[in-house]
């Protein structure tokens, strides 16, 4: 054959093919051209993530403390707006607030998720759902939609403790996106809200649906239901969290009347043998409320500015001195190294190597049992000298003084445990004997928080086994499976359980006949012990007005409770001031 032929018969081939394509689209384009346009404009398909209901709250009786209800809210799906600029101008007039304040969000969320719908605004007004309804007919991507919001059915009680919500951060969106967290997402900012965002949150179903060019909904194809979170059975009792916040409430008010001055506070129930916390309550607080119905920027920056520090629970999250009740760790130290017995005689001339008991004359001759049940300063300033700072600090740890003690709640204290090295480390300085003695007391570089006091107090009560405190008893899932279940762990105290013994009569002494008798109830025995911090005048506390404590725990021969009381800035003293909110809560539980 030759290569003209080849040439020919190649062509030839080469416009048939054409042929055939050209009345195949011939074909496509005049006789079924509608039906090709319909169908096109009917195959997009969006995936609609749909949001899971958040658990509950619960106490330990079942009441409920946080739920759900519905509210309407304003989203955006960012690849579907025509004219961003447009939108977010016309957004901000229906919702009365600055364009930029939507122009910053809808233009990151075009770059960083424009595939994802957005939550622009929760907890809409019935004004801005009427101007919002006007409009986003006429603004692609833009709907009012019903969505959920959290409700605090106890107002603002226990608000550090169950925490607030907020939406997700730009700088954890990264970290959480592969979690199933998506920009704009609720999750948990502080407290339980956020320690256990994993399981309340649950997981997200979808809606696949298919829309046509201009976004609307054609038709659902395809439904995946959510599951929703599971709910939290916490250790917290309603009525002794109340009982405890209006004792400290009446007792920070009466000091705002003396003192002119605002004064905080916190007030820890426990029980002693297990760890499972009863009331946890701190004042000043915060309304959760105004952040799931959206903070406006002054009023975040008021509650961050307030010197009052009401984001700040005074339970778990803030450390002080501990006064005369760091006395019961200096004497179990003492007893368990030998340094004295529960039957030794201590001679009190008013003063030690310079530092001055509280008593100034003096307490002349006391036993140890009357020397914590009348706080003798002398008796501990020797002790602890004789135990010197590294034997006094081991059992400091022992005590779980130093680190934060495991509650299940993000930002928890550890307090400051001093060493030498410590503060050679950070002052540059020396250890020095009155260093020891003044830490033997309490006072010095030595800083815990109330719940670190409660923890150390109830290891004294209980015999010798450091609990670790809980506040969620379990997790239960939708289909009632437990995910998550709280058990009481404990850790050995290396101090004998006749040694605590004599610490314990000490503590019932106090209440019974020494600093503590404002907490003695006649239908419980209570055993406590006092605690008063001297302050110097600074920045927050421009007066040095005296802090002071009050640990205790009942009945004392079979201890149930442990109730510790801090007031900051308070003046007075634990005896006059902090036992008789302690008295209140022993009242409630063990009614007269």
């Amino acid at each position: 054959m030759t290569s003209r032929l080849r040439l020919a018969l190649l062509a030839a081939f080469a416009l048939s093919v054409m042929a055939a394509l050209a009345a195949r689209m011939v074909d496509m384009q005049w006789r079924h051209g509608s039906e090709y346009a319909a169908a096109a404009r009917q195959s997009s398909v969006v995936i609609e993530p749909v949001a899971a209901p958040r658990g509950r709250l619960l106490d330990r009786r079942g009441r409920l403390l946080v739920s759900n209800e519905p509210c309407f809210q304003l989203t955006v799906f960012p690849a579907e707006m025509r004219d961003r600029k447009l939108t977010a101008r016309r957004l901000a007039d229906a919702l009365q607030v600055k364009p930029e304040q939507l122009s910053a969000r809808l233009q990151k969320a075009v770059f960083q998720a424009p595939l994802e719908k957005l939550v622009l605004r929760r907890s809409l007004t019935p004004g801005q759902i009427s101007r919002l309804l006007l409009v986003t007919p006429e603004l692609p991507g833009a709907a009012v939609e019903v969505g959920a919001r959290r409700r605090y059915l106890a107002g603002r009680l226990a608000a550090h403790v169950l925490g607030a919500m907020g939406e997700i951060d730009a700088h954890e969106l990264p970290t959480r996106r592969k979690l199933g967290y998506a920009a704009g997402d609720p999750m948990g900012r502080s407290g339980l809200e956020r320690q256990y965002d994993f399981l309340l949150r649950g997981k997200k179903g979808q809606r696949h649906l298919a829309v046509d060019v201009l976004g609307r909904t054609v038709r659902v194809l395809e439904v995946v239901d959510p599951v929703p979170g599971a709910d939290l059975h916490l250790t917290l009792d309603t009525r002794i969290q109340q009982t405890a916040q209006r004792a400290l409430a009446e007792t920070l008010a009466e000091l705002r009347t003396l003192n002119q001055e605002e004064s905080s506070g916190a007030v820890v129930v426990m029980e002693a043998s297990t760890g499972r916390i009863r009331a946890l309550a701190s004042l000043p607080d915060f309304d959760p409320a105004i952040f799931v119905r959206g903070i406006k920027p002054r009023e975040l920056d008021a509650l961050y500015s307030d010197p009052r520090h009401p984001l700040l629970s005074r339970a778990y999250q803030s450390s002080f001195s501990p006064g005369s009740t760091f006395k019961l760790i200096t004497g179990s130290a003492a007893l368990q190294e030998k340094l004295c017995t529960s039957g030794s005689v201590f001679v009190c001339g008013g003063s030690y190597m310079g530092a001055n008991c509280f008593v100034t004359s003096g307490h002349g001759g006391i036993g140890f049992v009357d020397s914590l049940a009348h706080s003798c300063d002398v008796v501990y300033y020797r002790l602890g000298h004789q135990l010197g700072i590294d034997r006094l600090s081991r059992y400091c740890a022992a005590f779980s003084l130093g680190k934060p003690t495991g509650l299940d709640v993000p930002a928890e204290t550890g307090g400051l445990l001093p060493t030498a090295s410590w503060k050679e480390r950070e002052l540059g300085e020396e250890w020095y004997p009155g260093d020891t003695v003044n830490m033997a007391i309490g006072q010095g570089f030595l800083l815990v928080s109330p719940l670190q006091m409660a923890v150390a107090t109830a290891a004294v009560a209980n015999g010798g086994q450091v609990p670790r405190p809980y506040l969620v008893e379990k997790a239960v899932g939708p289909n009632g499976r437990i995910l998550h279940q709280g058990r009481p762990r404990l850790r050995k105290l290396p101090v004998s359980r006749h040694h605590l013994a004599a610490v314990r009569q000490g503590m019932r002494g106090a209440v019974q006949y020494g600093t503590g008798v404002a907490c003695d109830a006649p239908q419980v025995a209570v055993a406590g012990k006092t605690g008063t911090v001297e302050s110097f005048a600074n920045v927050s506390n421009p007066h040095g007005r005296n802090h002071v404590w009050f640990v205790s725990y009942a009945p004392a021969d079979k201890p149930e409770l442990v109730v510790v009381v801090f007031l900051e800035k308070s003046g007075g003293y634990g005896g006059s001031l902090a036992a008789p909110i302690a008295r209140k809560v022993y009242d409630f539980v063990y009614p007269p």
